[in-house]
């Protein structure tokens, strides 16, 4: 998918609701309570660009279940919209050319077959969930056994 097609089928959430969306995720699915969470996720750190953490959130998720990759694909077939963001990181950290094509702190509302088709215009973590707050997917750079390390928390069904 064109990187231009892709931009125009993306709801961008205002900065207000998009920070209102991260929290609500965070207070469902994330483990807020372990010190390391206090050290590499909530305190920030200033970078040159900007405040950022140094974790990943999907270290700290509640009740992770290990998932294929195709298992997103399957359950895809019966999702519309969801909503999509990834770890606020910092360009000293992350070291691939473009690597933002969207700021590190948006929320995109998205059809979730839009989001599979232009996964490459996003950082390579992802936690992608709906307005309901119940289920998560999440995609990670990881890799296992040369399958690419995914997680879900909640019942999606």
């Amino acid at each position: 998918m064109d990187f231009t097609i892709f931009n125009n089928s993306v709801e961008i959430l205002d900065k207000r609701k998009g920070d209102k969306f991260r929290e609500e995720y965070i207070h469902q699915f994330v483990n807020t309570n372990k010190n390391s969470y206090q050290e590499k996720i909530q305190l920030r750190r200033k970078f040159i660009d900007g405040y950022c953490y140094i974790g990943y959130l999907w270290d700290y998720l509640t009740n992770p279940v290990f998932i294929e990759e195709a298992y997103i694909a399957k359950v895809a077939e019966n999702l519309n919209s969801v909503y999509v963001f990834w770890d606020i990181h910092s360009c000293e950290r992350i070291f691939i050319k473009d690597y933002w094509k969207f700021g590190k702190d948006t929320v995109l509302k998205l059809d979730i077959k839009t989001l599979l088709a232009g996964e490459e215009y996003l950082p390579e973590d992802i936690y992608i969930f709906d307005e309901s707050f119940t289920w998560t997917l999440i995609k990670t750079h990881e890799e296992i056994e040369g399958k690419r390390y995914c997680l879900k928390s909640g019942d999606i069904y």
